[in-house]
């Protein structure tokens, strides 16, 4: 719960909320509370002790933690699309804001992951409501924000997640288009990134790489 409020950590008003919740507090003491099973840590908790790291040096400050929680535990259906909308416009907002001094390349290929995705969140309740839907263009929409997302590859310095599951997104758009050998050709660039350095949350995206890769199999051999 500290993390919904850090993103906004950057006014006078926010910053005495915050210092109420004791958010700092909280995020310094996330480490003490690690646990080992059979001699490992948990990828959720090594997740989490990422995070609080980065508030810190970030100098108590995260962006869009409360969503990036939502969309790491998969719960976007949580969301109705007039919300979706907001944070998508709210974040554009922001991230338009080149000169931003607080926000890291980083942060914009996780702001731009986000918007890619609840695009795709979007577009999934508009076909959930009518099965015969067309909606080429929230699809695109979502494509553009995952494919800036991924623009930032070079630049980011510590949330490699970040790629991963940009390519992970746009492979699985492209399975809802119907472009399958583009599909698979985006679960191996995400496997890729494994290959080459690790990063939060691992296991989780490549057991969803894992489950679209016996879909596809299913459609045509790959």
């Amino acid at each position: 719960s500290s993390g919904i409020n850090a993103e906004y950590g950057d006014t006078d008003s926010t910053r005495k909320y915050a210092d109420e919740l004791n958010i700092t507090s909280l995020f310094k003491d996330v480490k003490e509370y690690q646990i080992r099973i059979a001699g490992k840590r948990l990828q959720v908790e090594k997740y989490c002790v990422r995070k609080a790291r980065s508030f810190k040096q970030q100098k108590n400050f995260l962006y869009l933690p409360a969503i990036e929680a939502l969309y790491v535990w998969g719960m976007f259906c949580l969301l109705k699309e007039e919300m979706a909308r907001k944070i998508i416009n709210q974040s554009e907002d922001r991230l338009e804001t080149i000169t931003d001094p607080q926000l890291t390349p980083d942060d914009r290929g996780l702001g731009y992951l986000m918007i890619g995705a609840l695009w795709k969140h979007c577009y999934l309740l508009h076909r959930k409501e009518n099965a015969d839907i067309s909606d080429e263009l929230t699809l695109q929409k979502s494509e553009d924000a995952l494919i800036k997302s991924l623009s930032y590859e070079k630049m980011i310095e510590k949330d490699h997640f970040v790629i991963a599951w940009g390519n992970y997104e746009l492979a699985e758009l492209n399975w809802l288009r119907g472009n399958y050998a583009q599909s698979m050709g985006y679960l191996k660039a995400c496997k890729k990134v494994s290959a080459k350095v690790k990063y939060s949350l691992e296991g989780r995206i490549m057991f969803k790489v894992h489950n679209l890769n016996e879909r596809l199999k299913q459609i045509k051999p790959v």
